[in-house]
């Protein structure tokens, strides 16, 4: 298939938008993979048509991390005979949608998503939102599970499918409900005009249906459109809150879900709500001891508590979970010699009065003074190894001193790495 902006070929279906097919596709000329929403021209309903155009004007206005990029738009004739079809292309998100995700979690024996990573969804969710409605002055229309795109690493999420999305300074129209009804704010379902916090709403439905792996407004579900719009519009009812999200949860959803527009809370509020102020995780393989935790990839996790310090005004200050984590970097690290002086650490044994005094007289000594032995510190004149092998040939114990060395090193360690496991603990309170 020949495109006007590039040459590329249409591959399996991978979804359907609201008013259209999506299939992967791969530019023939540098190989990349991104998605493609068509619709056919020849269609007889205008309406796929014109929601397809309005989503190329307004996603090729935005500009955010948060959501789904516009690479491009064409018009294509298919080789198949299918007629010409207009095209929007929009990067390829690997990890389908939330909604599919929530569903597969739900049919694992009933295990709901956990918590920390429906936090970190919202959040992505949030910011896009946010940017919608204070920068490029946009109301999405349709925030559900099945336009949150998610990308390889687990907590990462995008906005997608503007298909139903306004200006909020637009001309008015004769009817304003668009969107999927169950996720529709009551005020939408009225057929009033869509704003900001009807986007807000449509959030706290998601995070219930990330939750639950199941839509929002289970006794609606079998009813026609029209009367389940006339429900979640006039009844004066809320979707039920699920007993399985926490708390701190329940009072997100209550910002969320008030049926007065005006009373809920915004994207820039719900941003500083500690359901999502909290979630600045790390959503990457779960390290198994203290000594992974330190070694570990912190970059996406510095970079997003940069931005979220950034939102919330926190001014630069020492951060102890930082601190400490270098500190225990140290430990785990065989590039170089651990020096344990210098600030930040706690005395939590002493060294006996002869030991500090050989320390002082041999301040310079670099290396073990143990016959054979090539173990090196700045900070002692015999390493633990060798001082409980003199200890043990000084007392004159008739064991193998070579499996009581081995025993005693493993219990040193072990004690070191239980010290180091409840100083993490210790920061984390």
């Amino acid at each position: 298939m020949e495109s006007s902006s590039r040459s590329w070929v249409r591959g399996r279906r991978i979804g359907n938008g609201s008013f259209g097919a999506v299939n992967l596709a791969f530019d023939k000329s540098t190989g990349e993979a991104f998605a493609v929403k068509s619709v056919a021209l020849h269609s007889s309903n205008r309406t796929p048509m014109l929601a397809l155009e309005n989503e190329i004007g307004i996603l090729k206005s935005l500009s955010s991390p948060h959501i789904v990029e516009y690479l491009g738009d064409d018009t294509s004739r298919e080789q198949d005979g299918g007629g010409a079809c207009r095209n929007l292309h929009v990067e390829f998100m690997p990890g389908g949608t939330l909604a599919n995700l929530a569903a597969e979690k739900k049919q694992q024996q009933n295990c709901p998503v956990n918590e920390l990573e429906v936090r970190a969804y919202a959040r992505c969710v949030a910011r896009a939102l946010r940017y919608l409605h204070t920068v490029a002055g946009v109301v999405h229309c349709d925030v559900k599970g099945r336009n949150v795109l998610l990308g390889r690493v687990p907590g990462a999420a995008k906005l997608a499918d503007f298909g139903s999305a306004v200006r909020i300074s637009g001309e008015n129209k004769l009817n304003w409900a668009r969107g999927t009804p169950l996720w529709m704010a009551p005020e939408v379902a009225r057929g009033e005009r869509p704003r900001p916090t009807s986007d807000v709403w449509s959030l706290g439905c998601t995070v219930i249906e990330t939750v639950t792996g199941a839509q929002p407004w289970p006794e609606l579900k079998h009813k026609e459109a029209e009367a389940a719009m006339f429900h979640i519009g006039y009844s004066g009812e809320l979707p039920e809150f699920p007993f399985q999200i926490s708390k701190l949860g329940m009072d997100f959803l209550e910002k969320c879900l008030r049926r007065d527009a005006g009373e809920r809370w915004t994207a820039e509020q719900l941003l500083q709500h500690p359901f999502l102020a909290e979630a600045s995780i790390s959503m990457e393989e779960s390290p198994r001891g203290v000594l992974d935790w330190a070694n570990s990839d912190f970059d996406n996790w510095e970079e997003d508590n940069c931005s979220m310090d950034s939102e919330l005004g926190v001014s630069d200050s020492i951060d102890p979970i930082t601190c400490g984590r270098e500190r225990v970097r140290e430990l785990a690290s065989t590039r170089g010699i651990v020096c344990w002086d210098g600030e930040g650490w706690e005395e939590v044994r002493s060294a006996e009065k002869g030991n500090l005094q050989e320390e002082e007289e041999e301040e310079d000594t670099n290396c073990c003074s143990g016959v054979g032995c090539s173990v090196s510190s700045p900070c002692a004149s015999s390493c633990s190894r060798c001082f409980a092998g003199d200890v043990i040939c000084r007392h004159g114990i008739g064991l193998d001193c070579d499996l009581l060395l081995d025993w005693c090193e493993f219990l040193l360690h072990l004690k070191m790495i239980i010290n180091m496991i409840l100083f993490y603990f210790s920061l984390c309170s």
